[in-house]
């Protein structure tokens, strides 16, 4: 069986919906002959974790550890100070280390560990072939170094844009990223073997960025074995909407909660069977819209819940972020809402990547984010039993399965020195 280095920044348990991507194709490569050695990440004391997840980890991956050049470089100057004193000196010490290392992202010092680490481990096992996942991009500097010294073929897998679309809320970029990076994604990646995203929109703006036109598209899935045996139906007469997901500026439920509100001012009594459960995100949005009395908002939650969360709805709601991801995005959650084989409710632009994926598949409806009026009339319709969605079909290319097996064919092509025809 080959081996590939498998550089994954966010790895088990960090809680990232990236993390579930490189999971899954860590538990499906041994199945298509690649055996994965993971380089991840050493969270930081404080970082959002997920520990239910390392469950999830096919038994006998191996998986290396690397922290930050900072917290290496601060457990070394703090180490002749006693006990609690260290730790505290340590933290302080890490932190503003830390943020001297910005380029290409917040990662930066992850570069020479890793790099270090990754040439022991070939020096000791060998790989055949090297993966990145980016975000962070430093994932991609650290797998075209490895490469350089090693001869080994890499892979970058673009999870986003590298280049700021520059109409997202969350988009910073300091005036020496904005500077450097540039010319940093375009060395990294055509010195790659292959180049792999998640839709169809980023193989061309990431392709135009970066230099390259062959690139493979290998969408975001969901595991079958998740999604055996639905939840029964309550038989009280309610109407469940489940979201999961995150909230961010532009992206949310603002459209369902401004629809509630405006089904309450008008006085209509269907809302009464109405019930919402939103996970994902701190709970504050729907007291400050005014809807608590219908909306249950349960934080951030393990994805074994999420997943039973999404079997017990009727409707599965599904927005967009505003700006360029409106249309460029699939959010992972999408696939899951197809297994679940529930109907989706989705709050999208026509010409949007979601709209494409559920045209082929069927299993939901669409409506254009911020059109209030015509979401609550569809909700409307759906609160009095009037609405109805086939459930979607010829969704097995989207299991987590299928996808690994279209990255074991660019795994193996860069091994063997082939050229791959684009994965599209």
């Amino acid at each position: 069986m080959r081996r590939v280095l498998f550089i994954a920044y966010l790895f088990p348990p960090v809680a990232n919906s990236g993390t579930r991507r490189s999971l899954a194709f860590v538990n499906h490569l041994p199945d298509c002959g690649w055996q994965p050695l993971v380089l991840g990440w050493e969270p930081e004391p404080g970082s959002s974790l997920e520990p239910e997840m390392l469950a999830e980890l096919r038994a006998g991956t191996r998986v290396e550890r690397v922290p930050l050049r900072s917290r290496l470089r601060a457990r070394r100057w703090a180490g002749w100070l006693p006990g609690g004193l260290r730790e505290r000196v340590a933290e302080g010490l890490a932190w503003r280390l830390r943020a001297r290392d910005t380029v290409p992202d917040e990662a930066a010092g992850w570069l020479a560990p890793a790099v270090e680490r990754a040439l022991a481990l070939h020096a000791r096992e060998g790989f055949d072939a090297i993966y990145a996942s980016g975000w962070p991009w430093t994932a991609f500097l650290i797998a075209r170094e490895v490469s350089r010294r090693t001869g080994k073929p890499y892979v970058l897998d673009y999870r986003d844009q590298w280049t700021p679309s520059g109409d997202m809320a969350w988009e910073h970029a300091t005036p020496r990223q904005l500077r450097d990076n540039p010319a940093l994604e375009r060395l990294a990646a055509r010195d790659a073997a292959a180049v792999v995203t998640v839709t169809q929109a980023l193989v061309h703006s990431v392709g135009r960025d970066c230099g390259r036109d062959d690139l493979h598209l290998i969408t975001n899935g969901f595991e079958p074995a998740d999604f055996v045996g639905g939840a029964p139906s309550a038989g009280d007469g309610l109407l469940r909407i489940t979201y999961t997901g995150v909230w961010r500026p532009g992206y949310g439920l603002q459209d369902l909660y401004a629809v509630i509100a405006l089904l309450k001012a008008q006085g209509h009594p269907e809302l009464a069977r109405l019930r919402v459960h939103a996970a994902g995100f701190a709970p504050g949005p729907a007291a400050e819209a005014g809807v608590t009395e219908w909306v249950s908002e349960l934080g951030p939650v393990p994805h074994g819940r999420a997943v039973a969360l999404m079997k017990q709805a009727d409707l599965l709601y599904l927005p967009v972020p505003s700006g360029y991801y409106a249309t460029a995005s699939l959010p992972g959650k999408l696939f899951e809402y197809l297994a679940c084989a529930r109907p989706i409710l989705a709050v999208v632009p026509e010409a949007s990547e979601v709209a494409r994926v559920l045209g082929d598949t069927g299993g939901g409806v669409r409506t254009e984010p911020g059109d209030v009026a015509g979401l609550a009339q569809m909700l409307l319709g759906w609160l009095r039993g009037e609405a109805r969605v086939a459930p979607p079909q010829c969704i097995d290319r989207y299991s987590r399965a299928a996808t690994t097996r279209r990255l074991a064919a660019v795994l193996d092509a860069a091994a063997d020195g082939r050229r791959l025809e684009p994965l599209r």
